[in-house]
């Protein structure tokens, strides 16, 4: 038997904390820029290909993958439009709800009022 002595090993605490999985805004956000130049380029060098190349099958294949990728490229920027209207919507009902939320029936008359305490419930 070897005389090795044995390290121990430090032991993580019961209590430790798990990573969260999703990236922060910022960095999702920039990946997505990123991604999305990456695709415009490769959307350029695609449609240059196409047009060196003589064979009209290739020309179709090579069109379609470009409309593909122009495609995954709008879904991108959509997504990105459409979270930035998500989150403004979301900070507009916290501020009306925050407001309305202590109102009595005589604060909140008529269409106004009725369209407020809906955002309540």
């Amino acid at each position: 038997m070897s005389s090795k002595k044995m390290k121990a090993r430090p032991r993580r605490s019961k209590k430790s904390k798990k990573v969260s999985k999703q990236p922060a805004p910022e960095t999702e956000e920039s990946e997505d820029d990123s991604i999305s130049h990456l695709l415009g380029v490769t959307i350029v060098a695609i449609n240059a290909t196409k047009d060196l190349v003589h064979i009209d099958l290739a020309k179709g294949i090579l069109g379609t993958i470009a409309n593909i990728l122009t495609l995954a490229q709008s879904v991108i920027k959509n997504k990105s439009d459409f979270q930035a209207i998500a989150d403004k919507c979301e900070t507009i009902r916290e501020i009306l709800g925050r407001a309305t939320k202590e109102a009595t029936e005589d604060d909140l008359r008529g269409h106004l009022g009725h369209a407020l305490t809906q955002l309540n419930k």
